[in-house]
């Protein structure tokens, strides 16, 4: 094997670790927008590698609690995100539904006295009721790709429905 050939073998092989590699609950050969690490769960929004199909799901690895798609190909519009800019910061949404269920993934950068404080979360409805608020425990936040391919709506607040 030369040089060259070493070099192709490499770069391949990185591209399929790479490939292998999926972030919380994304599979292989999806990308992630949003992936939050709950107290009991993981919530992942994920895009699929052909930029058809949005799938979000809610669990642990090998066990899903919830797993919505728009279904790819004519897209449905099941994802909706808003975002809305603040001094020294903003916040972003991507809301979507099920079964009487409206959810929301989020992420807000707010500025204080002692610099910018950011959060992440999943905000759950039924109806018109808050049934849950959950803060993510890592760094999580919604990707730039979100701005990009996901409809969009216009801001209300999540706390305003």
């Amino acid at each position: 094997m030369n040089f060259s050939q070493f070099g192709t073998a490499f770069v391949l092989g990185i591209g399929l670790v790479a490939a292998a590699h999926a972030e919380g609950l994304c599979k292989s050969g999806e990308a992630a927008i949003f992936n939050c690490k709950l107290q009991k769960s993981i919530s992942s929004l994920c895009r699929s590698s052909d930029a058809r199909v949005l799938t979000y799901r809610n669990g642990i690895e090998g066990r899903l609690n919830l797993e919505i798609s728009d279904g790819g190909g004519e897209r449905r519009r099941v994802f909706h995100f808003s975002n809305i800019p603040y001094s020294g910061g903003g916040e972003a949404h991507i809301r979507f539904s099920r079964s009487g269920y409206t959810y929301f993934i989020y992420d807000k950068t707010v500025k204080s006295d002692d610099g910018t404080i950011s959060s992440a979360g999943v905000v759950v409805y039924k109806s018109d009721k808050k049934i849950s608020d959950l803060v993510c425990g890592n760094d999580a936040s919604i990707r730039e790709v979100a701005y990009h391919v996901i409809t969009k709506e216009a801001y209300r607040a999540i706390g305003a429905r």
